[in-house]
C-alpha cells in the first residue's frame, strides 16, 4: 500500500540512525557524561542563585516600603504640602498616610516592637507617610526631598537610609548578571562538546557519507543521523542535570538553609520544574546547530 511508503521510509531512516550511533557507543557515552557534568554544575549553580535571588527579591521588595516619619507638630496643611512633594518624586509610586493609631497597632502585632509599646506610656510610635517605590535606590532622592520639610521629623527622618537600599540593590543586579553569565558559559561548552563527538564521527565514515552522496541522497537526509544523535545527547546529559538538581533540592538546599539562617532559600517548588525543563530545552536549542552546521564530505 502506497500510504504506508513514508511509514517505512521513516523507520530505515531511524534504524540506520540507531546503527550509526550504536557502533561508537563508547563515545556517544563519554560525551553524554562530560555535558551532563557541565549542565550539572551550571543547573546547581543557577537553582542557587536563582533561590537565592529571589531570597533577596523579598527583601528588596520589603526595602521598597519606606516610612518618612512626622513630627508631632506638623500641621495639616504642612503634611499636605509634604505629600505633594513625596508622590512627585521619580520612582515613587504610591504615598500612603499611616496614623499614630495605626503605627501602634502594628507595633502591637510586631513580636520586635510588641514589648516597647507595652512598656511605654501613651503612644510612643509617630505618623508617617509610608512610601512605594519601584526600587530602593529611589530613597535617596526622597531623602533628599525631605530634608529640612517641618513636617519631618529632624531626628529621625525616615526608616532607613539609601545606603542600605542601594547595596541590597546592586546585590540582587550582581545576582542576575553572574546567572546569566553562567548559563551562557555552559551551553557554550555544551555546544563544543557536541561538534567534537560530530567531527568525530564524521571522519569515521567519511567514505560511508561519500557513497551515499554520489548515489543521490538528499544532504538533508545525510544529516538526520547527526540531527538525531545530537539530540540524544542533549536529552541524556539533561537527564542527568536534572537527577542532580533532584538531588540538590532534597538535600543540598535544607542544608543551606540551616547553615544560612539570614539567607533562607526556601522551597525550590516551581523553580526546580521550571529550571529541569528550561535546562533541557537549552541544551537541545544550543547543540541542534552543531548538527546542522557542520561540514559533510563532499
Amino acid at each position: 500500500m502506497t500510504w504506508l511508503w513514508p511509514l517505512r521510509y521513516l523507520a530505515t531512516l531511524g534504524s540506520y540512525s540507531w546503527r550509526w550511533q550504536r557502533r561508537r557507543i563508547s563515545t556517544w557515552l563519554v560525551t553524554v557524561m562530560v555535558l551532563g557534568v557541565v549542565l550539572s554544575v551550571a543547573a546547581a549553580i543557577q537553582l542557587v542563585v536563582w533561590l537565592g535571588e529571589r531570597s533577596l527579591a523579598g527583601q528588596l521588595q520589603a526595602a521598597s516600603e519606606m516610612q518618612v516619619f512626622l513630627a508631632d507638630t506638623a500641621t495639616p496643611d504642612q503634611q499636605a504640602t509634604l505629600h505633594a512633594r513625596l508622590a512627585g518624586v521619580p520612582g515613587v509610586t504610591a504615598v500612603r498616610f499611616r496614623s499614630k493609631a495605626d503605627a501602634a497597632a502594628r507595633a502591637a502585632r510586631d513580636p520586635q516592637l510588641a514589648t516597647l509599646a507595652g512598656a511605654s506610656q501613651g503612644n510612643p510610635f509617630p505618623a508617617s507617610f509610608v512610601l512605594r517605590m519601584h526600587d530602593p535606590g529611589v530613597a535617596r532622592q526622597v531623602l533628599h526631598t525631605v530634608a529640612g520639610d517641618p513636617a519631618v521629623d529632624p531626628k529621625i527622618p525616615a526608616s532607613y537610609t539609601a545606603a542600605q537600599a542601594q547595596r541590597l540593590s546592586t546585590a540582587l543586579d550582581a545576582m542576575k548578571v553572574v546567572a546569566g553569565a553562567l548559563d551562557a558559559i555552559a551551553l557554550g561548552v555544551g555546544a563544543i562538546v557536541a561538534l567534537a563527538l560530530l567531527r568525530s564521527e564524521i571522519r569515521a565514515r567519511r567514505d560511508e557519507l561519500r557513497v551515499l552522496t554520489l548515489v543521490g541522497v538528499p544532504r538533508a537526509v545525510i544529516r538526520v543521523p547527526l540531527v538525531i544523535q545530537v539530540l540524544s545527547v542533549a536529552a541524556a546529559g539533561s537527564a542527568l542535570a536534572v537527577l542532580s538538581l533532584l538531588f540538590i533540592d532534597r538535600r543540598v538546599v535544607p542544608a543551606l538553609d540551616r547553615s544560612l539562617p539570614f539567607l533562607q532559600l526556601g522551597d525550590p517548588g516551581q523553580a526546580f520544574g521550571t529550571l529541569s525543563v528550561a535546562t533541557i530545552a537549552a541544551s537541545c536549542l544550543a547543540l541542534l546547530p552543531c548538527a546542522l552546521l557542520v561540514r559533510l564530505p563532499r
